[in-house]
């Protein structure tokens, strides 16, 4: 991931995700540094490098967290949480990264194939099926409880 981000790849990619991006976290500011980070993480997890989307899952969050308090100073406008209570865009990440939409689940094949799989790849389609329709529900669950947080 370290040399994708040297060739500029992780930011022509955050470049056209940032309507995504802006879609699942709508209070954070488009220049804020927790998109590239939470770009690299959707990446690294699209692609089934896990491994590198921890950093990046750290690092983003930690970003979120800067955001928040900044918001809590009057540096940033948006939704202020009190101390130690998780923002809408901490909560919305996690689950995004729990579900894990994968296009290529490495870790899956190689287990299948150190175990003697004849066809160690036949998990790569009901993999994208699953991870696509958990990635769905937990886009629809974070909008749905956004939006009932802004009512109340």
């Amino acid at each position: 991931m370290e040399i994708a981000g040297k060739a500029g790849i992780i930011e022509a990619a955050s470049k056209k995700m940032r309507p995504l991006i802006h879609f699942l976290f709508p209070d954070i500011p488009n220049d804020h540094e927790a998109c590239e980070h939470i770009t690299t993480n959707f990446i690294a997890n699209f692609l089934g490098l896990g491994w590198a989307a921890t950093p990046a899952g750290l690092k983003a969050m930690e970003q979120l967290s800067k955001l928040e308090e900044d918001r809590r100073k009057g540096r940033l406008p948006g939704p202020v949480r009190k101390q130690g209570i998780a923002s809408n865009e901490m909560c919305t990440f996690l689950i995004l990264n729990i579900s894990s939409l994968q296009l290529i689940p490495v870790n899956v094949i190689a287990y299948r194939s150190q175990y003697g799989s004849v066809n160690p790849a036949a998990i790569v389609g009901p993999g994208i099926v699953a991870t696509a329709v958990s990635t769905l529900a937990a886009i629809i669950f974070c909008k749905v409880m956004d939006r009932k947080k802004r009512r109340e």
